[in-house]
């Protein structure tokens, strides 16, 4: 019979070592899939709430991305463009429509007198 080591002893213990991690091991950036998933979302389905909500993940994921992965990222500025993007298209329609109003308002008045 062998005889195993106890793990009592203070002699046998062996010291943990962490493996090492390659950077094209890294993991993904799911708030960056998540704030291009919403903006998409959000321009196709006139939702606001998806816009805002991308364009939050879009920040964390440019905020969190490791210092190594800022220089070679640019997917992520274009991705914050993006959503910006979204939120002056879906906020284009209310500024649009309420000088249109006023506009067409002017017009009938000029029209009335």
């Amino acid at each position: 019979m062998s005889r195993r080591r106890d793990p009592k002893r203070p002699e046998d213990v062996i010291p943990y070592k962490q493996p090492k991690v390659s950077p094209d091991d890294a993991d993904p950036d799911y708030f960056g899939m998540i704030s291009l998933l919403g903006a998409f979302g959000g321009l196709v389905f006139r939702q606001k709430y998806a816009v805002w909500v991308s364009f939050v993940a879009a920040l964390i994921s440019q905020l969190t991305a490791k210092s190594t992965e800022k220089e070679h990222r640019q997917g992520s500025t274009g991705t914050i463009a993006f959503t910006l993007m979204g939120v002056v298209m879906l906020y284009m329609q209310l500024l649009l429509k309420s000088t249109n109003d006023a506009i067409m308002a002017e017009k009938e008045a000029a029209l009335n007198e």
